[in-house]
């Protein structure tokens, strides 16, 4: 008993020092030896009309286990302490092509050091520790079955293991391979193509000279490369919108900035992230006029000029906030104003009593004074183009607190939609703006270059949600230079008391130094000059060392998560404008400041600000699409099927909706499932089959 065939390389089970024990329950290994013995007596007779499985049956220990269960539970008469002395031990059956038991594996997994062990005439014996992840082995190979230390399932009687064979197999052990020489390939692919098997293939066929060890190398190989399909991260399908409302990251405004958001919140009651906005959006206004942003590419900067949109429900204080924020540059709109008036009054005065010749010459050399204004709350582009073209203003701002006028404007209405996109792009990109009229009207074409444009619109949800859902407005680029806030609404919430009432924002210091540090940008001193800057060219503001970096890390983390799965996977085009957006925010705030570079903690607090209005553009309810993609539709339709494998021709026959059986659509919507992690593809002889990924969670 217990000697190892010369081939048998496995490593003996019972050391030395457990000859004597072989469980915590004191079973004795001559015991152990004894049922063992039992077990292989009276296995032997049962097969004594066939030779072939009489073999295997002396060598493998077969037993039916109404015999090996009597003699367990019987262990006393067989030399063991007790009738519990093998309590825990577990034992697994083989089977044969009836299914019935021709082997044993015993295990006790209580008693440390106890392997899993098949034990059989002649000490016969098998490690499967290692083998604990791997199935079965179904083969239809005698000598394989004979040489490896796999389990084997093989046909004793010879020949070929039938599909039918191997069905009823599959439901006694569902984890099984089908292990065959790589020249059987398509045969044995043809003979189960009906059956869902793992199939494993070696590159020679085993013969009586070939060592275990590398046969069983070859086994391995092949079982892994059966087990193939090694499922990665599973990537959602649906895009998921959150309707948590994010707070303002308030505390990322410089100094000043901060104080006077807050005050305008206090005093008119509104949402913190709508009084930021208005007052980012004026002191844009103020900058541009006299700074550039830094560029990486271009030494001359970019303008540091502002989209900013904001949603407010009717009645959440927009008009009040704008009011407050932008309270320094009314005035000062104001004075300059009643200067043009006088100034043009004088100007028609001077040619009031001029003879018609001398009229004549005194307008060639006295153009009329222009219009100083340059916020526009209904100014159409058409407007504002033409101001620039005839070089009448420099800089320009359009804010609104009724946003509808622009959306729903002639300019972005029809045909001129798409060239006013156009225009809007090249004045946010580079400060350039052209406009080609008709041979007949030719003093309306030109071109303005270095001219700016602030956009700072605000309006109701019901006004802007088919503006922002817009897909053209969105991916052409349009609504990705904007920097949005969707503010709560604190209506119900606003009350005042009589210590409220005696409150007045005119004297509030916060506002005095806010509206006094906008008074002094909007003239300032003039600055020296940076090398190679000419007069009257905006001065750009570097980024410090320190800036630097956080300017890539930035740009690196919003790249990142634009990749499939991430968080910025379905606002890609918002994503990728994010760190431009942040350097000319990090400008404004360096110029309020008075900085002569953007430090780190000016950058960092300017890319907290547009990190929040990408959770904007996320998170607002209409920029997502609501009908389920044709990846969504066909992942559904092929779980329904209730298999796990399906013939990729019956999806252009069955599936439905029945647009999906249409080959592009198809081919497009697995290429997405297979990207996400949902299926693969497997071609089996000539046939290609949809595998699909198992334990997928429940679809809509």
């Amino acid at each position: 008993m217990n000697i190892k065939p010369s081939w048998d390389t496995t490593p003996d089970m019972f050391e030395e020092s457990q000859k004597h024990k072989c469980s915590s329950k004191g079973t004795s290994i001559d015991a152990s030896e004894q049922i063992i013995e039992a077990l292989e007596n009276k296995t032997a007779p049962l097969f004594n009309n066939n030779p072939l499985k009489n073999a295997m049956a002396q060598c493998y220990g077969g037993c039916p286990p109404e015999i090996r269960r009597s003699i367990i539970e019987n262990a006393t008469q067989f030399g063991e302490s007790d009738n519990n002395a093998l309590y825990g031990l577990v034992v697994f059956d083989l089977f044969d092509e009836n299914l019935q038991p021709t082997g044993a594996v015993f295990t006790n997994p209580a008693i440390e050091g106890f392997k899993d062990i098949i034990f059989g005439n002649d000490g016969l014996f098998f490690n499967r520790s290692k083998l604990n992840e791997l199935p079965l082995i179904v083969t239809d190979d005698i000598h394989l079955a004979f040489k490896t230390t796999y389990p084997v399932y093989a046909p004793y009687l010879g020949g070929q293991i039938k599909a039918y064979q191997l069905k009823t197999l599959l439901k006694a052990h569902s984890d099984l391979c089908v292990i065959a020489p790589v020249h059987q390939k398509d045969d044995i692919q043809r003979r189960y193509t009906d059956l869902d098997v793992k199939m494993g293939f070696i590159s020679e066929p085993c013969n009586d000279a070939m060592p275990q060890d590398e046969l069983d190398g070859m086994i391995q190989a092949a079982i892994t490369q059966a087990n193939g399909i090694v499922w990665g991260k599973l990537i959602p399908l649906e895009r998921t919108v959150t309707t948590v409302v994010t707070l303002y990251p308030v505390q990322a405004l410089p100094p000043l900035l901060k104080q006077a958001t807050e005050a305008i919140a206090e005093y008119v009651q509104a949402p913190i992230a709508m009084t930021a906005q208005c007052v980012i959006g004026a002191i844009s206004h103020i900058a541009q006029t006299h700074v550039n942003a830094p560029h990486p590419f271009n030494a001359q900067g970019e303008p540091c000029s502002l989209f900013l949109l904001t949603e407010g429900q009717s009645g959440s204080r927009k008009s009040t906030s704008k009011g407050l924020a932008d309270k320094a540059i009314t005035e000062h709109e104001r004075e300059a104003y009643d200067d043009y008036r006088n100034a043009f009054q004088q100007w028609k005065t001077m040619q009031a009593g001029l003879p018609k010749a001398d009229r004549e010459a005194f307008l060639t050399e006295n153009s009329p004074p222009n219009d100083p204004s340059t916020m526009f709350s209904d100014g159409t582009l058409e407007a504002v183009a033409g101001l620039f073209i005839d070089n009448v203003l420099k800089n320009a701002s359009i804010s609104s607190d009724e946003a509808g006028q622009f959306f729903g404007g002639h300019t972005m209405k029809g045909d001129t939609r798409n060239q006013a996109l156009g225009s809007y792009a090249k004045l946010f990109d580079d400060g350039s703006i052209q406009r080609t009229r008709s041979k007949s009207n030719l003093n309306g074409s030109g071109r303005a270059y270095d001219v700016r444009l602030t956009f700072n619109l605000q309006g109701q949800h019901e006004v802007l949600s088919d503006a922002l859902k817009d897909d053209v407005l969105r991916e052409q680029g349009f609504l990705p230079r904007f920097i949005l806030t969707v503010p709560e609404n604190l209506a119900g919430t606003r009350l005042q008391d009589a210590e409220f009432k005696q409150k007045s924002a005119n004297l509030d210091h916060r506002l005095i130094a806010y509206w006094g540090r906008c008074k002094q940008l909007l003239d300032p001193c003039p600055m020296p000059l940076m090398d190679g800057q000419q007069a009257n060219q905006r001065r750009v503001i570097a980024l410090s060392h320190d800036a630097v970096q956080i300017d890539q890390d930035f740009y690196n983390e919003c790249e990142r998560e634009q990749a499939k799965g991430r968080k910025y996977q379905h606002i890609q085009p918002f994503a990728s404008r994010a760190s431009q957006l942040a350097r000319r925010l990090a400008t404004v705030f360096a110029f309020f400041q008075c900085e002569q570079e953007i430090t780190a903690q000016t950058m960092k607090g300017a890319c907290d600000i547009i990190s929040h209005s990408l959770g904007e553009w996320l998170r607002y309810a209409d920029i997502e699409p609501v009908k389920e993609s044709d990846a969504e539709l066909l992942l559904k339709w092929l779980v329904k099927q209730g298999i796990n494998k399906v013939l990729k021709t019956s999806i252009s026959a069955n599936a439905y909706p029945k647009h999906l059986r249409s080959k592009n659509i198809r081919d497009d919507a697995l290429e997405h499932l297979i990207q996400c992690g949902y299926i693969c593809l497997e071609k089996m002889v000539s046939k290609e089959y949809v595998v699909i990924r198992p334990n997928i969670p429940k679809q809509g």
